[in-house]
């Protein structure tokens, strides 16, 4: 058994996954484990890497990022700028109760549909409960103003300015007398509504409504922006990308005809990176980003670098100017500057890695000047 270098497999794009699973069964079929350093990603043993990043990203392949509305009654218990799972409470309102002794004189059943206008600001709509709805007024939906929300297009419930519906629930409007003879009217939701009959007599300390709260439906990093109705909360969702797509790495003692014999046959694997028909080990700065990705060698970060807050950063730099990367698994690595995204304070530089030029997208805390 040779001694352990480092080999990169070329192999079809996107059938990278594939072939690395094809590999790692091969190599354990022939008993070759000794001549492999074994690997241990996301919990999985392996003998090949395809080395990704995980981006955080409110453009997601799928659309933008998740959206959440948060009236301020809901206290928020997700962190800004953290990360947060599906099915992690996002928002909790706490249960309320009766501040006083009271009578409900009147509770009226409605239908509520909101619409947050351009301006983020909302209009709300009461529709009484006997009045049929639209079926085109579905959440999630842009309206425009002169729709009207009901069937029968009842003047009264028509839709004043453009925007989008946001919510659409069951709702009462319930009305209570106190000893003192003042009332107070309260819109509350069915679904945590405790007590709406009418002429029923509460306590003070009686549980009004419920609790409730609000669950992500997506894995990614939490933003939150304030407005006059509410907050909104947004899902940036996680991608995992391929860093060096159409590559599989290794770390093998094989001799060379063993080489060649664990990749023949190996559908989506085309060659050796190197010289045609002679595997060539990785050098340079190349394998220091290799061992970086695999967990062997310690990933460089940028002089100054804050790990948290999220500070502006100075623009600095030009497309088509030659920088150095000094942050991440690309450290000491240079290339060209093809994009610069002032928005997402991200710039695109263009890498040569194994004679393909690679587009890597880093922060503007991530390159230096040479």
């Amino acid at each position: 058994m040779r001694m352990k270098r480092w080999y990169a497999i070329q192999t079809y794009a996107g059938s990278e996954l594939k072939v690395k699973e094809d590999l790692n069964e091969r190599v354990r079929k022939r008993g070759w484990e000794k001549a492999f350093e074994l690997f241990n990603v996301d919990g999985e043993e392996t003998f090949f890497l395809v080395p990704v990043e995980e981006v955080i990203t409110s453009r997601s392949r799928r659309g933008g990022g998740t959206e959440y509305r948060i009236p301020y009654e809901y206290d928020l218990v997700a962190k800004p700028n953290e990360r947060i799972s599906r099915g992690d409470v996002i928002a909790r309102k706490p249960p309320k109760h009766m501040e006083d002794d009271a009578t409900i004189v009147k509770s009226e059943p409605f239908q509520r549909v909101i619409v947050e206008m351009t301006n983020r600001n909302e209009e709300v709509y009461l529709i009484p409960a006997e009045k049929k709805i639209r079926r085109d007024i579905r959440v999630g939906e842009k309206i425009r103003n002169g729709v009207p929300l009901t069937i029968d297009s009842d003047e009264k419930y028509v839709v004043a300015n453009k925007g989008k519906i946001v919510l659409r629930d069951k709702v009462r409007r319930v009305t209570f007398e106190y000893k003192n003879g003042k009332t107070k009217t309260r819109i509350i939701p069915e679904k945590v509504l405790v007590k709406a009959r009418e002429g029923a007599t509460l306590k003070k300390g009686d549980l009004i409504e419920r609790d409730d709260q609000i669950t992500s439906r997506a894995t990614g990093l939490l933003k939150v922006k304030e407005y006059k109705d509410k907050r909104v909360v947004t899902i940036q969702r996680i991608e995992k990308r391929r860093i060096f797509p159409g590559y599989v790495f290794a770390r093998m003692g094989l001799d060379e005809e063993q080489m060649m014999e664990l990749i023949d046959g190996v559908r989506g694997a085309v060659r050796y990176v190197g010289s045609r028909f002679k595997p060539m080990p990785i050098e340079g700065p190349e394998m220091k980003l290799i061992k970086r990705k695999a967990g062997l060698l310690e990933v460089p970060v940028a002089a100054g670098a804050v790990s948290t807050g999220e500070p502006k950063i100075e623009v600095d730099f030009n497309v088509g100017e030659v920088v150095e990367i000094v942050e991440g698994p690309f450290a000491d690595f240079t290339g060209e500057i093809k994009e610069i995204d002032k928005e997402a304070e991200e710039v695109t530089v263009m890498v040569k890695i194994f004679g393909r030029e690679t587009p890597v997208r880093l922060g503007f805390e991530g390159i230096e000047k040479l």
